[in-house]
């Protein structure tokens, strides 16, 4: 079972707003379709976000670490900033993370613990794709429930700084470009 710190869950609430503003349109080209937009962004970005942040949380729970999510406000800034200025066209974010708070990890367990989260968004991507086969307001959930769950595994699988992929491709570099081709794929598909 999982637990939350004081302030967790609301460090994860306003990441999520903040996020789903930034990418539903917001900005100089905005046609007044933003209520419409946030719906189609909020339900499918809340779940990937969310489900990418637990499944690291979770995973370092199970090797007895003291895990919590910590939203930086710079980083919501900045993807607020850039989302608005090209009306969600393109997004740099970097909301926050899972803080894990642990003596020593070995490189397998950072992988692991890693792995969860882009892995968590490709299974979530998975479950959106039939929705993408229904008509209508349906159908867009569906597509951007694909597209931003995608966008998350394919930013995270990056194998620089901090992001999961360096941490994967330190442990298994073979899984790490196995996971990259297979996130490639999933993109070549959903195209």
């Amino acid at each position: 079972m999982l637990r939350f710190e004081k302030g967790e869950l609301r460090d994860i609430a306003i990441s999520v707003c903040v996020l789903a503003v930034a990418v539903s349109g917001m900005g100089p080209d905005w046609r007044g379709v933003i209520v419409g937009n946030l719906a189609t962004v909020s339900l499918s970005l809340a779940l990937g976000f969310f489900g990418h942040e637990m499944a690291h949380k979770a995973v370092a729970v199970r090797y007895g670490y003291r895990s919590y999510y910590k939203m930086w406000t710079q980083g919501l800034f900045f993807a607020l900033l850039i989302g608005i200025a090209s009306s969600g066209r393109f997004l740099f974010a970097a909301p926050g993370a899972v803080m894990i708070q642990a003596r020593h990890t070995t490189a397998e367990e950072n992988g692991k613990i890693s792995i969860a989260g882009p892995l968590t968004n490709l299974g979530i991507a998975a479950l959106f794709y039939p929705l993408t086969f229904f008509p209508g307001l349906v159908a867009s959930i569906g597509g951007f429930g694909v597209f931003i769950n995608l966008l998350l595994a394919l930013f995270n699988y990056l194998p620089i700084g901090p992001l999961d992929g360096r941490k994967i491709c330190s442990w298994k570099p073979k899984l790490g470009i196995g996971m990259l081709v297979l996130r490639d794929l999933m993109m070549f598909f959903e195209t």
